[in-house]
């Protein structure tokens, strides 16, 4: 079941947003609520790296680990989350646009067990969360010179 979907188009490359993106000491700049992001697993970014995402929250900071699920080289990138009884799989998807980047973000969640009857409360949140994201990323990523 596909959640959601945001589309943006960014005045820079696709090679340029795929850098500044996978630059994971950047994620606070234009990832709500994020705090920081490790990676967990040695060696480069591939499908299977693990991620540690920490997070501020109403009164709280939490962390979550996510699995690298997609990895292809300024065209694709994509985790999946399946903490606290859910499956969430994100992906990000650049293709190139007359000059600049046309990014697509899809957010799919799948409940497991009674989690389902929260769905339309988890949807809601995560689309109000990820709504400004892609935003924050495009004006980041446009005040930097190709």
């Amino acid at each position: 079941m596909q959640s959601f979907q945001y589309r943006i188009h960014i005045d820079r490359s696709p090679a340029h947003v795929w850098v500044y993106m996978i630059d994971f000491a950047r994620a606070p700049r234009w990832r709500n609520h994020v705090r920081e992001v490790r990676v967990l697993t040695d060696g480069p970014l591939r499908p299977g790296t693990e991620l540690q995402f920490t997070f501020d929250g109403p009164g709280r900071v939490w962390t979550a680990r996510c699995e690298v699920w997609a990895f292809e080289t300024a065209r694709r990138f994509g985790l999946r989350n399946t903490e606290d009884n859910a499956t969430a799989t994100f992906e990000y998807a650049l293709v190139p646009d007359g000059g600049g980047t046309m990014v697509t973000f899809t957010c799919d969640l799948r409940p497991h067990g009674l989690m389902w009857l929260l769905l339309p409360i988890m949807i809601r949140g995560n689309r109000a969360r990820y709504a400004p994201q892609l935003l924050k990323l495009k004006q980041e990523v446009e005040r930097e010179a190709d």
